[in-house]
């Protein structure tokens, strides 16, 4: 269970991290847009490099962590300083237009993918605080950064925040149905075995009853097992006949987006069939085309470049290290072998 269960955070995580990703090159590019529109139309330089400074930072700090981050504390911080950027900027325009508050409708929802059903209520109070401090602000001081004496530019302004706001919006939906129903398809992948206390809990029952719910489990994995393999028939109709394992790029979610079936049931079949991992499957698909290839072709007419990246390989340093892996020999050595039996 200790297997399924990291299987089951990996494939939730992983779509965290897309959608983390997907959502600062849009972001960055919201604000770089917004910076354009502070400087040209609304005329104030202030703002827009304010704007710039932002956009550019947030871009560049996700490049540098990009592979190694904590979920939820990048979140908790990303709310936290976002949502007092966006009273920032709301300071000015709360005079002029309120539509400025709309920044802060997507935190609740990204508390919500995030953070889980608590939190939603603590940041939806944290922008309400935000946008009541704005407001009492703005009504005993001026903020005086620069004069919308235009409304054609207002509305201008609150349109660009509305539609950079669906278009944040649309991400967060789609990637949030796409994690709930990984969440859902990973409770009941672990539900299809029994944990460590049901296993311990069955050696405490009577003897014949012990017995009675061991056919039971057996039989369930009897299903199980046939289910995988009927499953990994599909796998290597897709991979191996198809001939996918010649894209380089080939990943376990998009063999699973074409089989219309989920990372954790992929990757348990391909481990009952003997691999490690799909990792471990895709490579020796490409390996068996590598050997198939240096049996049909004289090696004198053809390059070993030709072979490998028609196998699936992206650079000879990648085969080579793979090629030792599965053949125990270098290619080198295997070619040698060859020419021996020949």
């Amino acid at each position: 269970m200790t297997d399924n269960k990291e299987f089951a955070d990996l494939s939730v995580d992983d779509l965290k991290r897309k959608l983390i990703s997907q959502y600062v090159y849009l972001m960055s590019g919201i604000l770089l847009a917004y910076s354009v529109v502070f400087y040209f139309i609304i005329k104030d330089a202030f703002f827009a490099a304010c704007t710039l400074i932002y956009s550019i930072t947030m871009f560049y700090t996700f490049m540098v962590i990009r592979k190694s981050y904590n979920i939820k504390m990048l979140v908790h911080l990303y709310i936290s300083y976002a949502s007092l950027f966006a009273g920032f900027i709301m300071l000015d325009f709360w005079r002029f237009s309120a539509a400025s508050a709309m920044w802060l409708l997507p935190v609740p929802l990204g508390a919500h993918i995030f953070l889980g059903k608590k939190y939603i209520y603590i940041y939806t109070l944290y922008i309400l605080l935000i946008i009541v401090a704005v407001s009492i602000l703005n009504r005993f001081f001026v903020f005086d950064y620069f004069a919308l004496d235009d409304v054609k530019v207002i509305i201008a302004s609150d349109t660009f925040v509305g539609i950079s706001n669906i278009a944040v919006f649309g991400l967060l939906l789609y990637y949030n149905e796409k994690i709930r129903k990984a969440e859902i398809e990973a409770n009941i992948f672990h539900k299809m075995g029994f944990s460590e206390q049901q296993e311990q809990e069955k050696s405490d029952l009577p003897e014949e009853a012990a017995s009675v719910e061991k056919d039971k489990v057996t039989y369930n994995n009897f299903e199980n097992t046939e289910k995988y393999n009927l499953l990994f028939n599909e796998i290597r109709n897709i991979v191996e006949n198809k001939g996918y394992y010649k894209d380089v790029g080939f990943t376990i979610s998009q063999l699973s987006n074409i089989l219309r079936s989920n990372n954790l049931y992929i990757s348990k079949s391909i481990k009952q069939n003997g691999f490690s991992n799909f990792s471990h499957y895709l490579n020796t698909c490409r390996i068996e085309n590598v050997k198939k290839l240096l049996q049909e072709n004289d090696i004198s007419k053809v390059t070993l470049m030709y072979i490998y990246t028609e196998s699936g390989f992206s650079n000879q340093s990648t085969f080579n290290r793979v090629f030792k892996q599965i053949e125990g020999v270098t290619p080198s050595e295997y070619l040698t072998s060859l020419h021996t039996e020949e």
